[in-house]
């Protein structure tokens, strides 16, 4: 979500999510390009329709109505009714409806739409969720049709208490990581007469003898970015600068390097027939 700062050149109030300030044209150091894919484990109806649209999914083709209470045959659908009642719903190939969930629990109920999204998805190959090797269904938690049970898990306290320690540890610094690259926007930045490309989590610099692009060490960007004056952020590239990130090799190894069966799913949904969904079962 976008936060207000303030232009560095005319003071005016803009936003973060501003490429340039709106009333000088300036541009705004603290804009960052959206490249990473925010939304994995949604837990309402929008975070359920953000998740799709990061990844390109073509709903109507797929038959999912996330937000609709769609009425014709052959369809999975998700919405909020009149009465604030969240409901999860499957519409057979003989226009009856078979009602999966309807109640207040909407992370219930989305897990139960997101989980068989994911499972046609699976189905034909395509992996949002980047999990390849592992059905998703065989691994969903407390949120199933039998969330009331629970499995006792024997051993000592203090080897639970170890693992939770590790997985709580695991969380704190990839959320550091995470954090270090999103304070640092995607663009060109100029410091000690070097010009550098910020992009993802992973720096390069321009060699000026060579007219390339290499990768630089991280540890170098907390300096290239805190140095106030010293600095500029642009997203376009001047020609007079050389030669342009997008266009160079360095390029071409980082979009090699951080290419994943997940990403190279997305350009699958073209190939979606619906046709290979079971319609006749109620789920």
């Amino acid at each position: 979500m976008a936060s207000t700062c303030k232009c560095e050149y005319c003071g005016s109030t803009i936003l973060t999510s501003d490429q340039t300030c709106p009333n000088c044209g300036a541009a705004n150091p603290l804009f960052v390009i959206d490249t990473e894919k925010i939304v994995t484990d949604p837990q309402t109806i929008e975070e359920l329709q953000e998740y799709c649209a990061e990844r390109g999914m073509p709903l109507a083709r797929m038959r999912f109505f996330i937000g609709e209470d769609f009425k014709e045959p052959k369809a999975f659908g998700i919405y909020r009714d009149n009465r604030g009642d969240v409901v999860v719903y499957k519409n057979k190939a003989d226009g009856s409806r078979a009602i999966r969930y309807k109640g207040k629990d909407e992370r219930h109920a989305v897990n139960e739409i997101y989980g068989k999204l994911l499972e046609e998805c699976h189905n034909r190959g395509i992996y949002p969720d980047g999990k390849s090797s592992t059905p998703y269904m065989a691994n969903r938690n407390s949120y199933s049709n039998t969330r009331n049970s629970r499995v006792r898990v024997q051993g000592s306290k203090s080897g639970r208490n170890f693992s939770l320690f590790i997985i709580l540890l695991t969380i704190i610094i990839l959320a550091v990581y995470l954090m270090k690259g999103a304070n640092h926007p995607s663009g060109y930045y100029r410091y000690d007469d070097t010009m550098y490309y910020h992009i993802g989590n992973s720096w390069y610099y321009y060699d000026d003898t060579y007219n390339d692009w290499y990768g630089v060490d991280n540890s170098v960007t907390d300096t290239i970015y805190d140095g106030g004056k010293d600095y500029y952020y642009d997203d376009g590239w001047n020609s007079s600068w050389g030669e342009s990130f997008y266009d160079s090799n360095a390029y071409e190894s980082y979009q090699e390097s951080h290419s994943s069966s997940s990403d190279d799913s997305y350009d699958s949904y073209d190939s979606w027939d619906s046709g290979s969904t079971d319609w006749s079962s109620d789920w």
